[in-house]
């Protein structure tokens, strides 16, 4: 798919930790940000309140859709800076080899977005998620 960011890392640490760093809340703090809330239930909230470069508040919000324990979760993402009808979609996906897991990261729906913006966000975005994906290994495999 063309407007999908779509990113993984090889990790070490077993599914059940890996899945207890993505939908802890304590756990989620440690690599991504201590305001993040991703409640592991269908219809459960996802929130990532943050800072722009200028330090005005924003919040990215969503809601569950789909998650099967220690495997994959689905939920929706909107940044409150965008237009109504736009939201993306975001799933983690962890999956076993044996020897190690391979968490990845699909970001999908950035055809919602009007086009300069829908750029300029798929760029960032996919800095963004690389840079927190590389921060969960450093916290998961060290």
């Amino acid at each position: 798919m063309k407007d999908s960011i779509e990113l993984s890392v090889k990790l070490r640490a077993s599914a059940g930790w890996i899945w207890n760093a993505l939908t802890d809340q304590s756990e989620l703090e440690n690599w991504w940000s201590e305001d993040v809330v991703l409640e592991p239930k269908v219809g459960g909230s996802f929130k990532e309140p943050w800072e722009d470069d200028t330090g005005k508040r924003q919040l990215a919000s969503g809601k569950v859709l789909a998650l099967k324990k220690e495997q994959f979760i689905v939920f929706t993402w909107k940044e409150k800076t965008w237009p109504k009808e736009a939201v993306t979609e975001c799933s983690l996906k962890i999956e076993d080899t044996g020897k190690e897991r391979i968490l990845t990261l699909t970001h999908t729906g950035w055809e919602t977005l009007p086009e300069p913006l829908k750029k300029a966000a798929m760029k960032d975005f996919k800095l963004g998620w690389s840079y927190h994906l590389k921060e969960l290994k450093s916290y998961l495999d060290d």
